[in-house]
Order: structure tokens, then sequence, then C-alpha cells
């Protein structure tokens, strides 16, 4: 897996204490000055857009072949603040008919004044959906099995990033390019190095359990109480890391309250933190959803 792939992932951690809010449509955001939405004819199998996929632009937003709720998560989940929020296991969003996952649509849309792709794609995004769709989200919040990260019984035994050991990176545009030859590797993101196993460079722990809750099966939240960034090395495989397929069509996941099915509590995950004299731990959360109370197919433009 290459760096590009993994600044595409995403990851979340459900509690309160731990995720950021997630934020709904506001009545100060902006709107675009046009936009047009238009069901897709011309997609090619992949769920692409003949001749191109989506076009970035500091003047505007195109995206083409993607089923309502893509957009609906791209607006509310991951852009919802008008930044970007990578995250692993998405925020569950339940309700609605179901030609939101099979119905695709083409958003074309430009503002009046230059606005960044994340604030595009977030606020101003809701704010069409709501309109052309007549889209009605609402938030509610339940507990939630989740893993907490905290110190193992004998100390952690993590070194400190070293200055210049990475490169931060401006997820402002969207997904920034991998750093060019010569410079350090992205800040906070797993690498898989040739003699085996991940390095990650300048990790924090909230970072850390922001990338284990992409491969286990529930999500991870940091009660370590320990500040600061980290090079660290795992002594886990990809398949151990990114067992989940990452894909773009939006579709809800199972009920984040359900049992834990899919990690094994013995395996290489909880083997590898606990060599960094750390410990995961099962417990309760509240976690956050959104239901959908109403949604139109849009007349045609």
């Amino acid at each position: 897996m290459t760096i590009r792939m993994l600044l595409t992932l995403g990851f979340f951690v459900a509690g309160a204490g731990n995720a950021p809010p997630i934020l709904a449509q506001t009545a100060a955001a902006p709107k675009f000055e046009v936009a047009s939405v238009k069901r897709s004819t011309d997609c090619d199998t992949g769920g692409g857009r003949k001749g191109g996929g989506a076009i970035l632009s500091p003047g505007g937003l195109s995206l083409a072949c993607r089923p309502l709720m893509a957009f609906i998560r791209m607006a509310y989940v991951d852009y919802a603040d008008g930044k970007e929020r990578r995250q692993g296991r998405p925020l569950p969003i339940e309700g609605g008919p179901a030609w939101i996952n099979s119905d695709l649509y083409t958003i074309d849309a430009k503002p009046a004044g230059g606005e960044t792709q994340a604030m595009m794609r977030g606020p101003m995004m809701q704010a069409l959906l709501e309109d052309r769709f007549k889209l009605k989200m609402r938030r509610e919040t339940r507990e939630v099995l989740v893993y907490v990260l905290t110190v193992g019984k004998g100390g952690p035994k993590l070194q400190a990033a070293k200055a210049g050991s990475c490169t931060a990176m401006d997820f402002t545009n969207g997904p920034p390019p991998a750093p060019g030859p010569g410079q350090p590797p992205p800040c906070g993101f797993f690498r898989f190095v040739s003699n085996g196993g991940i390095d990650t460079s300048g990790q924090t722990m909230a970072g850390l359990c922001m990338q284990f809750s992409a491969a286990l099966d529930r999500d991870v939240i940091d009660r370590t109480g320990i500040a600061g960034g980290f090079d660290i090395h795992l002594d886990l495989s990809q398949a151990d890391l990114f067992p989940f397929a990452s894909t773009d069509n939006g579709a809800a996941p199972s009920d984040p309250a359900a049992a834990a099915v899919a990690a094994d509590p013995a395996g290489a995950i909880f083997a590898a933190v606990k060599r960094l004299g750390l410990q995961l731990e099962s417990a309760k959360a509240p976690g956050e959803y959104f239901a959908i109370d109403r949604v139109e197919r849009p007349s045609e433009n």
C-alpha cells in the first residue's frame, strides 16, 4: 500500500471524550452560487466518469457518478465542519430509501467567492443536499462498544519523535500529495517498511487510536494521558491493519451497538500495543450516529 493510498484512507474514533464534534449545517454557512445536480448516465463500470473522475479546483466542485449516500457521508461526516476528518470506521448513517445507495448523481457547483474544497464538500454540500434533495438529518447518541488505550503495568516504551522526522500535512483542500523525494514521511501515517512491520513518525496517542479504529471491530479511545508525538515501530502486516476495503459508495455500516465479532483480543494488534507498554481494554462509551428522516429525488436542472 502506497503513501498516497494511506493519505486517502480515513479514521474515526467514537466517544465524546475523544472524537471531535460532528457539526450540522448552520444558517451562516456559505452556499454555492450556481449548482447543477443531475442523474448520472455516463458512468463506467468502476463508478467513475467517462473521461475523468472528480475535478478538484479552488474555484468549484465537480463530483460524478456517486450515490446520494456518498454525498451525505461526505457532507455530514468527512467534511462536516469545513475540515477533512480522517476516519476509518465510518459514522453510521441509518434510514432512507434504497435508491440513495443505487442511483448515481453528478454534482457541479461553484461558489460566489474562493472557498476551500473542504468547505465546499462539507457545510456548503449540506446546504445543497437540503435544498435539492429536501434532506432532513437527525443526529443521536447511543452507548457503543469500544476499546480504550491505556498504559500497561510496566509503563510506556515510547521514543519521542526526533526533530524533522516527519512532514506535517495540510488537508484543507482534500488529500495532499505525498512528500517529495528526500522529504521526511507524513506525520502520523503508517508506512510499511521493506524489512517487515510498520513505522510511523510524529505519532500521537490519539492518532494511534484513530489508525487502530480502522482495523479493529470497534473504535479505540485514548485514555493514556500521554501527550506529544513519537516515532514508533509496530510488528504488524498490511493485512493486520487494513482488513476492511476502503470504498466511496457511502454504504451504511452495521449497528455500532451490536456485539463485536471481527477483532481477536489476543491478535496481532493487541500484541503490538503491549510491546509499546500499552494495552487495549474493552469498554462502553457514547457514540454518535445519523438518521435520515426525509429525502426526495431531485428535479432535473
